[in-house]
C-alpha cells in the first residue's frame, strides 16, 4: 500500500487503526479507519447539501483533518487492486 498524503510515502506493510483504505471490497468497508471515515461523512451531510461552495471546502478538510488528527492515512494499493 502507498501514501496518497502528497508526502511520497510508499511501502506501507501494516495498517493502523483509523487507517482509511480507498478502493472497493470487505478491507475498505470494515476497516475501522473506513468506518471512522464514513461515520465523519455522514454527521456533515445535511450541512453539506445546503451550504455555499467554500465551506464544502472547510468540511471536506475538516473531515480529512479529523483523520489525521487520530494518525490516520489515506492508502491506496500500490498493485492497484482493489481489496
Amino acid at each position: 500500500m502507498e501514501c496518497n498524503s502528497g508526502k511520497g510515502i510508499t511501502g506501507v506493510v501494516t495498517l493502523n487503526q483509523y487507517d482509511v483504505i480507498c478502493g472497493r471490497g470487505a478491507l475498505a468497508l470494515k476497516h475501522p479507519g473506513n468506518v471512522a471515515y464514513r461515520t465523519f461523512v455522514r454527521e456533515s451531510k445535511v450541512i453539506y447539501a445546503t451550504c455555499l461552495k467554500q465551506e464544502k471546502l472547510r468540511i471536506s478538510k475538516r473531515i480529512v483533518a479529523s483523520i489525521r488528527g487520530l494518525n490516520g492515512r489515506f492508502l491506496v494499493r500500490e498493485d492497484g487492486k482493489d481489496s
